[in-house]
């Protein structure tokens, strides 16, 4: 053979490979093709990039507001796949037909690689025995008792981290710098009692736990492509030998996170016997001490029956997994906090006088009791929920998902149901869902705190599955978050104590949010960052 035909072979056999592979896809999803959607953008990367374009907001617009409750997208090699925010769909997907709707595979190897076993990291059956032992740590007793906490830190980041930085005038302060040590430190002493942070003015927090866990998910998000690899490496027989394995892959990004996931489970393997030792030593008495979520975990263990509790491996996953889901999620959601109320002068005002004719601290009644706090909240986290654009399922089998409002597809066909094969991936749009002006009304992209009395929306026209006020801010049905009333008691504390002793204005003009992975972050310059003025209010003034 010629070698100019030899090449052209070598070259050629890929791209044969490839396009075989697409059409086989093609025939197999045809299926969706009726279903409208935006045009394919790039044949290898269909239309993921524009998905997960950290500035792709018009994109994310156009798909909520031009097309109906269920749109076709297009991943790799133009393989069909469903944007969902149609209510009585979503209803399907998370609750009624739920177990025909699993996490994505390779988002569940990812986990489990990064954590270990776990609540977000297992599904099924799994899913449910994690879930029905970690309820009870999150129940309205136990919050009571972790109120107290939320105002020690949050007192400790008014006194040191902001009060400092304000003189008798106004000072421009990065609120995404103290928010996000603010939520660490808020979630390490009432999520598995330690202190990641001494909050002391002048000092950065460096704690290597700390700095650990925040590099997991970034670094995790390099190698997003070696998804389809990821099980294979799970499946290794022994931990010793997937790191010797791993040693020999030229990649960077592995050996980094590898290192990262070594640090980060054998910190929390200390603390979890650390715990373990101080309440068998009597140090810590669970019946009166246990606080935080790790002893009150522990606590639990103690009395549980016979597979219903979790192993030491199991604790260790369960104290990263805790703060790693609360922190970014809270820190973002408390950034668009003060952000918005810092743009919104008159909602501020009005939320201080409400918040300054109450004590100065609030037990858990009191705090579920002021209803315009309680309406803010629910509207900023409604407007801008902190996991966005949405979350992933995959179709177990052959299925068909109804609708609430019939999509008509490209043949001019109006559609009630959609048949959905065995392998498709479904995005959980939570942001279009909340943006829907068929649920929310004309006005579902106003912020109007006044839309909303005793958690409950006045112009919602159809009800959803989620949990939290008709929103899918916390998802709905069997895997919504557990840790919904924890999150917003700590963004009411935040909010109470800051509000009450400074005033919050002029965001810097060149904030711009971006979605880095699902959390959207404040940057000015392409760096994280959430400037804004404050004031500190004297006793006169408030």
């Amino acid at each position: 053979m010629p070698p100019t035909v030899r090449v052209a072979v070598i070259y050629a056999l890929p791209i044969l490979a490839i396009c075989g592979a697409r059409a086989l896809w093609r025939r197999l999803f045809a299926v969706l093709d009726n279903i409208p959607g935006p045009p394919l953008k790039s044949l290898f990367t269909g239309n993921l990039l524009q998905y997960h374009d950290p500035d792709g907001w018009a994109f994310h617009k156009n798909l909520e507001e031009n097309y109906g409750g269920v749109v076709k997208l297009n991943g790799f090699f133009g393989v069909r796949q469903l944007y969902v925010f149609d209510p009585a769909a979503l209803d399907s997907i998370l609750v009624k037909d739920q177990d025909l709707y699993e996490e994505i595979p390779q988002n569940m190897c990812m986990n489990r690689l990064l954590f270990g076993k776990g609540i977000i990291s297992t599904i099924g059956d799994d899913h449910r025995r994690y879930r029905k032992i970690m309820l009870p740590a999150f129940s309205t007793a136990n919050l009571r008792g972790m109120v107290p906490l939320f105002y020690d830190v949050v007192e400790q980041a008014r006194d040191n981290l902001i009060a400092p930085n304000v003189g008798e005038g106004s000072q421009m302060l990065d609120f995404n710098s103290i928010l996000g040590r603010t939520a660490l430190e808020l979630i390490g002493r009432t999520g598995i009692g330690y202190s990641f942070d001494p909050m002391l003015p002048g000092q950065e927090q460096n704690d290597r736990y700390a700095a650990s866990l925040k590099g997991l998910f970034p670094a995790a998000m390099k190698l997003v492509l070696l998804g389809p690899v990821l099980p294979f490496i799970e499946k290794l027989p022994f931990p010793s030998f997937r790191h010797f394995l791993i040693n020999f892959i030229p990649i960077p990004a592995l050996h980094q996170l590898r290192n990262l996931v070594d640090f980060t489970d054998a910190a929390a393997t200390k603390l979890v016997r650390d715990r373990k030792a101080a309440i068998k030593s009597g140090e810590v008495c669970v019946e009166d001490d246990a606080k935080d979520i790790m002893s009150l975990l522990v606590k639990s263990n103690m009395s549980a029956e016979s597979g219903m509790y979790l192993t030491d491996k199991e604790l260790v996953a369960a104290t990263s997994i805790i703060i790693s889901a609360a922190t970014d999620t809270t820190s973002a959601a408390m950034n668009r906090i003060f952000h918005t109320l810092a743009l919104y002068p008159a909602v501020q005002e009005k939320l201080r006088a409400e918040i300054l004719a109450s004590s100065e601290r609030l037990d858990y009644s009191a705090l579920e009791a002021l209803p315009y706090l309680d309406a803010v909240v629910h509207e900023i986290l409604r407007l801008y929920p902190p996991a966005t654009p949405g979350m992933f399922r995959e179709t177990c089998e052959d299925t068909v998902l109804p609708l609430s409002t019939p999509i008509v597809g490209v043949d001019g066909t109006p559609m009630k149901t959609i048949a959905i094969p065995k392998g498709t991936t479904i995005y959980i749009a939570i942001a279009a869902v909340n943006h829907s002006k068929e649920i929310w009304g004309e006005d579902a992209l106003e912020f109007k705190p006044e839309r909303w009395t005793h958690g409950r929306a006045n112009s919602v026209t159809t009800k959803t599955c989620g949990i939290y006020g008709n929103t899918m801010t916390f998802l709905g049905g069997g895997r919504g978050c557990i840790g919904l009333k924890f999150s917003e008691l700590e963004i009411k504390v935040v909010t109470c104590v800051l509000l009450r002793s400074f005033k919050l204005s002029s965001p810097d003009p060149n904030i711009q949010w971006r979605i880095t992975g699902i959390i959207p972050s404040p940057n000015v310059d392409n760096q994280p960052s959430l400037p804004i003025l404050v004031e500190r209010l004297s006793l006169a003034t408030c």
